[in-house]
């Protein structure tokens, strides 16, 4: 938990861990980064091989909107996060057979921050965008609120 936390404290001191202000690539994608370091640290890695796990991670996740139907955290963000967890996984297995992140952890942490700052608005968990507006992400909004 020490190891996920400190990913995390990085983080969110160099970039972004809201969809609010980086989208999901923020949200999502801290929780992959700390949970793939944490993961090769409690599988007997070394501290370079969970910030290679990190860097993987982060990487994967680059680029993702937050896009919330209805506003709500049920659609995408419940799959995302399944698949994050899927990721964390695949990442730690790959920093603990070898597998090296080219662009170093700090420097990803960098462009999710960079990334994060040039989303459009719409794409940042206001569900003015993406999934949100697609024809069923409207129809569930609008069931939302005639409830």
């Amino acid at each position: 938990m020490f190891a996920a936390g400190a990913i995390g404290y990085v983080i969110a001191n160099n970039s972004f861990v809201s969809g609010a202000e980086g989208g999901c690539q923020a949200e999502v994608g801290s929780a992959i980064g700390m949970a793939a370091g944490a993961l090769t640290e409690l599988r007997g890695g070394t501290p370079a091989q969970a910030v290679h796990a990190v860097g993987l991670a982060l990487k994967n996740s680059l680029g993702l909107i937050c896009d919330p139907v209805g506003g709500l955290v049920e659609i995408p963000c419940i799959v995302r996060n399944g698949f994050g967890a899927v990721t964390a996984l695949a990442a730690a297995d790959m920093a603990l057979a070898g597998v090296r992140s080219v662009i170093p952890s700090d420097e990803v942490i960098q462009v999710m921050l960079e990334v994060g700052s040039a989303m459009p608005e719409k794409h940042r968990e206001t569900a003015g965008g993406g999934l949100a507006q697609t024809p069923t992400g409207r129809r569930i909004m609008s069931e939302l609120k005639g409830k």
